[in-house]
């Protein structure tokens, strides 16, 4: 059984009290001891051998990155203890603290010693008498609940831990960043948190199971564990847009770790600018897995012997033909060699001299005057300097960027039918061809894809080993990736080739779908993905975000798709039934001004979001700014107290309040109709209003008008 009691109230209090106060005074002291030994050193002289300057250059380093570390704000630093069976008590925190003999005070949330403090229940308490959740504002603590361990479960049901604390932490106002969960991770999140790093871990969640944030946390808790791997090889977090990523960029450094890379899948070509939206039947195309073949085959396309011998006159007695039937089996012969184009185009330049001055010295020896021929060095500069020479190597393998062969591509109606010819069907094929100049996101894998046959234009003739390194992609230790069920095969084959050795989380939610792709099942996304380390899949089944008075209206919207998923049970009540309001006159936009002032207001220092299918998105803008709640569409910024959101860029994203404007035409408009609903439905931490004109669909038709507020919308 457990209890929940306002600090001051708890017999422990005072010395609870304490403890945390000494808890942040050992801190505040081990930051400037790391911080001096890292001032102190940097003063030294720099003399000393190169290895001994090396090796206080890392520490100093490394040292600072302590300090930083220990820095951790306002955050809370102690939220947890657990005592044991055998009289043994641990302090849980987001930070180790060592008292000064290293004995610890708090021990770090990630080592194996906090674990019962997640997993702990009354059936498996995990040798655990009690486990005490310590709330804090900055240094004060202000709730203490204690749970102690008998035959019965807890939770209400769902095997919640700390369901005071929990709740007091989903009904804060939300802000412009993702918050840790650090304090309240439940059980089965801290299974999928802990999980083995090896191989890929792909992660089924529902709408408000913190399948996010559990992402994350994991990639903190792999950068604590096997931290002299992943610190070398590197994490990777990629995200579905930037104003994701500055929705989740505070959630790693406030758990001690700072050292992933966080990106888009285009930030992974970074000279690589998105300008144009393809249509969504041209984005499957392009991202379907026979894509792969068609760049491949583009390539190979690329590579072809000449038409007509080859005469290079080097001097008025010295004139060789490279014979058009000799480059065939010259092309075979470059064509063996499993290096990419353009390392193989040098190679080939390599050959065509090699045997032009095979050419050269058999014409001479056939004179009696074989000292007249040139050795292969200078004979070599030579040819290559010669125009006719330059001209017919860029006939038969011409220098290739990504860029360039893809505009070749998709620029020509003959480029595509040659390279997509019996890959793709006609209709399909036409949509490749490209009517506007710029690339697209579905472009950004292709490019990828296209790089992995090509590598790097050299410059130059000679081809050296080590050239190789110039070819390869940075690859990672460890990847996230979260909505992975909006990526696309080749997508997923762009991100696939960052993994180092296979060891992959990646999250989504096969209900959420709102791209042109739509995966049916797990596996579709899977296979293509490594397998060298196995792969493995976990499922979160609770819903911490939306209230179970939403929830119900999302289930039925949720079974009108043909997602096999199960809809995530919601762990809390708000007692607020969402409301729909039927525009006065019709004017849905007006209707939405006015209620996004009152929900405004309600929310105090939260946040409203309006979500409105993209034909509406203008007016309703529009209507917000003449309401006075400032609002704009957002794609940049997560600050505005109203903001205003189309369906596809809300995923991941909650808010203390949802105005839904005209369901049944998002519905209508959007690729995945109820997909989106569900996602729009879904978005809300307290309140939910939908506003509408049009009929409402099925699913939601239970909600009843609100009276009140219709009334307030009509004058």
């Amino acid at each position: 059984m457990g209890s929940d009691l306002s600090a001051r109230h708890h017999p422990d209090y005072e010395a609870e009290q304490a403890y945390v106060t000494h808890a942040y005074e050992r801190l505040e002291i081990m930051r400037e001891q790391a911080r001096a030994r890292a001032e102190r050193l940097y003063n030294v002289e720099r003399g000393g051998t190169f290895q001994n300057r090396y090796e206080r250059d890392v520490t100093v380093r490394t040292s600072l990155a302590r300090a930083e570390q220990l820095d951790i704000g306002d955050l809370s630093l102690v939220f947890g203890r657990i005592d044991r069976e055998d009289g043994e008590r641990y302090y849980i925190g987001r930070r180790g603290v060592f008292e000064q003999d290293r004995s610890p005070l708090v021990v770090d949330w990630r080592v194996p010693a906090a674990e019962p403090f997640y997993r702990a229940t009354g059936r498996d308490p995990m040798t655990l008498v009690l486990r005490r959740h310590l709330t804090c504002e900055g240094r004060h603590l202000v709730r203490i609940e204690d749970e102690r361990f008998t035959d019965e479960g807890e939770g209400g049901g769902l095997g919640l831990a700390g369901t005071g604390a929990l709740i007091a932490a989903l009904e804060k106002s939300r802000s412009g960043s993702m918050r840790d969960i650090v304090a309240t991770v439940q059980a089965e999140q801290d299974m999928i948190i802990r999980a083995p790093a090896d191989g890929v871990l792909a992660v089924q969640g529902g709408p408000g199971t913190g399948k996010t944030a559990v992402a994350l946390h994991r990639a903190a808790y792999l950068l604590y564990t096997h931290r002299a791997k992943l610190e070398r090889q590197g994490v990777l977090v990629v995200g579905p847009n930037p104003l994701f990523l500055a929705y989740i960029e505070t959630v790693l450094p406030a758990l001690g770790e700072s050292g992933a890379d966080m990106t888009t899948l285009a930030g992974l070509l970074p000279d690589t600018t998105v300008t144009r939206t393809d249509a969504d039947a041209v984005a499957r195309v392009k991202g379907d897995v026979r894509m792969a073949r068609v760049i491949k085959r583009a390539v190979a396309g690329r590579q072809r012997p000449l038409t007509k011998d080859l005469t290079i006159r080097l001097s008025e007695h010295d004139e060789i033909v490279l014979r058009a039937k000799r480059t065939r089996t010259l092309i075979r012969m470059a064509k063996r060699n499993r290096r990419p184009h353009n390392r193989r185009r040098l190679m080939l330049a390599n050959i065509l001299v090699a045997e032009l001055h095979r050419q050269h010295v058999e014409r001479w020896r056939r004179r009696g005057d074989s000292d007249a021929a040139m050795s292969r060095g200078p004979f070599g500069a030579l040819v290559r300097e010669h125009p006719k020479f330059e001209a017919a190597l860029d006939s038969m393998w011409p220098a290739l960027t990504p860029e360039l062969l893809l505009s070749d591509l998709f620029d020509s109606a003959e480029r595509i039918e040659s390279a997509a010819g019996g890959i793709l069907p006609a209709p399909e094929r036409a949509l490749l061809k490209r009517t506007a100049d710029g690339w697209s996101n579905a472009d950004v894998p292709l490019l990828d894809e296209a790089f992995t046959h090509l590598g790097r234009i050299r410059e130059g003739t000679r081809v050296r080993e080590t050239d190789d390194e110039r070819d390869e992609i940075a690859t990672y230790g460890h990847i996230v990736v979260d909505e992975v069920q909006d990526l696309p095969p080749m997508a997923l084959r762009m991100v696939a080739r960052r993994s180092r050795a296979g060891s992959m989380t990646v999250v989504g939610d096969l209900a959420q779908t709102v791209t042109g792709w739509k995966p049916e099942s797990w596996d579709e996304i899977l296979r293509h993905l490594p397998d060298s380390g196995g792969r493995a899949r976990a499922e979160l089944t609770i819903n911490y975000r939306t209230p179970s008075e939403v929830m119900r209206h999302a289930v039925e919207v949720l079974r009108a798709t043909d997602a096999a998923v199960e809809p995530p049970r919601s762990v809390r009540d708000t007692g607020q039934e969402p409301r729909a309001i039927e525009a006065a006159g019709g004017d849905v936009a007006a209707a939405v001004g006015r209620v996004a002032h009152e929900e405004a207001d309600l929310v105090g220092d939260g946040r409203v979001a309006v979500i409105a299918p993209h034909s509406l998105v203008s007016g309703v803008a529009e209507a917000l700014v003449w309401s006075g709640a400032t609002a704009v569409p957002s794609r940049e910024t997560l600050d505005l107290t109203v903001s205003l959101w189309e369906v596809d860029a809300v995923k991941g994203l909650e808010f203390d309040s949802v105005i839904l404007v005209e369901p049944a035409r998002l519905v209508r408009e959007h690729a995945h109709g109820p997909y989106a609903l569900y996602v729009a439905l879904t978005r809300t931490t307290k309140r939910l209003t939908v506003v509408h004109a049009e009929p409402l669909p099925a699913e939601l038709r239970e909600l009843e008008p609100s009276g009140d507020v219709r009334e307030a919308v009509a004058t």
